[in-house]
């Protein structure tokens, strides 16, 4: 039995590293593509990526093939073979095999690399198209769960024995559903670890420990202030909470959307600069003029910078090595770095032909529409997960507070004592506020790809919870009049 856990636990390690594999695939076969029509052979196109740590696994695999060649003393192709039999990739084993067929049958090498450069961009681009359907399920699933949860505390406040937050008469008082205020925001971290592997971005999460060594504090005293009913008596408990979160959130916020936005125009200028040293390169003129030419626009808006400073380094002599050493500093969106680092390499490498250039301009520019496809696809839930916590939070605030201002209205025509806030409807408030924030954080990765996206909306959606809760509690709004009979006055 242990034995059999154990092959299954392996197997499963071997299948998530092989899927890791595949997605660096696409980018893989573009820069043996690009690197064979440039002229190089095996050995040398395998010692490049070497140097190229934006692809791990592919990096680990080029190495134990030139581990078998340096220390084994195996010719490459025979290398290459074995190193096709020895990993758990299917797609990846069967890329090798062929690549080694066409090179020892003589055929067209180019052209099968091409082919199976655009097959694999292709089947990328029906890859994230199923994970947005995925996606969608997972989203339309949290909708559901959301509705459930209102539903159940609509129906224990219309049809209980003592509606929530009140009593009735001589019957005994029955304590509110606390676990159910646990239960709403638990699901939502549920959804969010759910989805933590199943959407990938070309821009790394924010470090969270230095978020967290901010943030900690002062969640840390208002959850003791809370607790402590320190200030119960001012019943601002979930104003509280919901600027202690706002407190925390807006630093990474702001730090976010100068990252992205960074990221979103670098994105759009890459494949710009691509095919202008493509056209460049077909009118005569050398590969680093070109990159030169092409990086002293001035309309590439937040990437400007980036990109002359790439082409003001190269007029004073700088190595593409150490140019790049500077992107990446600067920079860590995945797709314009490994655009970049293939133009370079090709470039550095004596290569940089007109065909080279433009298939790295074509791929540059199929990469970019399916990201930007799949951002267009995914927008759309950035609103209907505001509309949702919008009202699920008002109508379970506004439902909880009618019912217990029916009761109220009860008891204070047979006891005729003085009106008590209502207890519970605070607590659901300080709910609502973690759900809301919560929320925020997995609409960000969803249509973002990191956590860190979601800062931001967890801002706006804890904004919204705290107006709601508001109006609810100040009797801004207030259906308890249609739910409770009015008296006519007796005529004179």
């Amino acid at each position: 039995m242990l034995s059999s856990l154990k092959n299954m636990e392996k197997a499963d390690a071997q299948k998530k590293q092989a899927q890791k594999l595949e997605r660096e695939l696409p980018y893989f076969i573009t820069i043996v593509s690009l690197l064979a029509s440039s002229g190089f052979g095996p050995y040398t196109i395998f010692q490049k990526f070497r140097e190229i740590d934006l692809l791990p696994l592919v990096k680990t695999e080029s190495i134990k093939i030139l581990k078998r060649i340096e220390l084994l003393g195996l010719d490459p192709l025979d290398a290459i073979v074995q190193a096709k039999d020895r990993q758990g990739s299917r797609v990846f084993g069967e890329f090798l095999s062929g690549y080694v067929s066409a090179i020892q049958s003589g055929g067209n090498v180019i052209n099968y690399l091409k082919t199976k450069m655009e097959g694999a961009f292709d089947t990328l681009e029906s890859r994230e198209k199923q994970g947005v359907e995925k996606l969608s399920g997972i989203i339309h699933a949290w909708l559901t769960m959301q509705i459930v949860i209102l539903s159940v505390f609509i129906l224990l406040s219309a049809i209980g024995s003592n509606p929530i937050g009140g009593t009735s008469g001589a019957q005994t008082k029955s304590d509110p559903p606390y676990m159910l205020l646990v239960f709403a925001p638990a699901m939502s971290a549920m959804f969010l670890l759910i989805v933590k592997n199943m959407v990938k971005s070309n821009i790394p999460e924010l470090q969270f420990k230095k978020i967290i060594m901010v943030g900690a504090p002062v969640i840390l005293i208002v959850t003791i202030l809370i607790i402590t009913g320190t200030v119960s008596n001012l019943h601002i408990d979930p104003y509280l909470l919901g600027i202690a979160i706002i407190v925390v959130s807006i630093l990474p916020a702001m730090k976010f959307k100068k990252v992205y936005a960074l990221s979103l125009d670098a994105e759009t200028a890459t494949p710009q600069i691509l095919r202008d040293i493509t056209e460049a390169r077909k009118a005569g003129i050398g590969p680093e003029k070109c990159i030169i030419r092409a990086c002293k626009r001035k309309d590439f808006k937040l990437f400007n910078t980036l990109a002359n400073a790439i082409s003001n380094k190269l007029e004073w002599g700088v190595g593409l090595h150490d140019i790049y050493d500077s992107l990446r500093q600067e920079l860590r969106n995945f797709q314009v770095l490994v655009s970049f680092k293939i133009l370079f390499e090709i470039i550095a490498s004596g290569g940089g032909n007109v065909d080279s250039l433009d298939s790295l301009a074509d791929t540059s520019e199929k990469i970019y529409n399916i990201e930007k496809h799949k951002r267009e696809e995914l927008k759309v839930y950035v609103m209907v997960g505001f509309m949702l916590i919008t009202v699920t939070g008002l109508t379970t605030l506004l439902t909880i507070d009618s019912f217990a201002a029916i009761n109220e209205q009860k008891d204070l025509k047979k006891e005729n004592g003085p009106a008590t806030p209502n207890l519970f409807l605070e607590k659901v408030g300080l709910a609502i506020v973690v759900q809301a924030w919560i929320s925020g954080l997995f609409i960000g990765k969803i249509t973002k790809g990191v956590y860190s996206g979601g800062f931001m909306y967890s801002i706006l959606l804890v904004i919204i919870a705290m107006i709601s809760f508001a109006l609810i509690q100040l009797h801004i709004v207030n259906f308890s009049s249609f739910l409770t009979p009015h008296s006519t006055p007796s005529p004179s």
